[in-house]
């Protein structure tokens, strides 16, 4: 009996636990889509896993300045995607400069910092480009991808 007693409580809080980090990703997921239109897209993450948390911000950009800019807030698989307007308008190169902005957290801002530099790169090798190049990839028949 008394082994059932310790297993019921760790099955539900691993339960309860996987049930909010899908919400959290489909929070997330939802809010990227929103952002994808507004131009070249980015995240980045700042900050450490202890003393003030890890922080994401995405950021979108278009001719050279943040069009939209949400952050991942909140504890653990409770936090939510939040809007960062203390980003929009700002030029790219402020953002990936070294400048503290008024309305986010020291992980936020380097996180905001990471993505911009990331937009930054993709955009001066290729102006279309949303993210970082991969490798090449050689195109292969229908079916299971093969070597490259």
């Amino acid at each position: 009996m008394s082994l059932w007693m310790l297993l019921v409580p760790v099955v539900l809080g691993t339960v309860l636990q996987l049930w909010l980090t899908a919400k959290q990703t489909t929070a997330w997921t939802q809010e990227l889509k929103r952002l994808r239109p507004l131009g070249a897209t980015a995240v980045g993450k700042g900050g450490r896993r202890y003393r003030g948390g890890i922080a994401f911000v995405a950021l979108a950009v278009a001719d050279k300045r943040v069009t939209g800019a949400f952050s991942l807030r909140g504890f653990t698989t409770a936090a939510r995607p939040r809007d960062v307007p203390a980003l929009v308008g700002l030029r790219l190169s402020v953002v990936a400069g070294d400048r503290p902005i008024e309305g986010l957290t020291d992980s936020e801002r380097t996180a905001a910092r990471e993505a911009a530099g990331m937009l930054r790169a993709a955009l001066a090798r290729e102006p279309g480009a949303t993210s970082t190049a991969g490798p090449p990839v050689t195109p292969t028949a229908v079916g299971a991808a093969g070597p490259v």
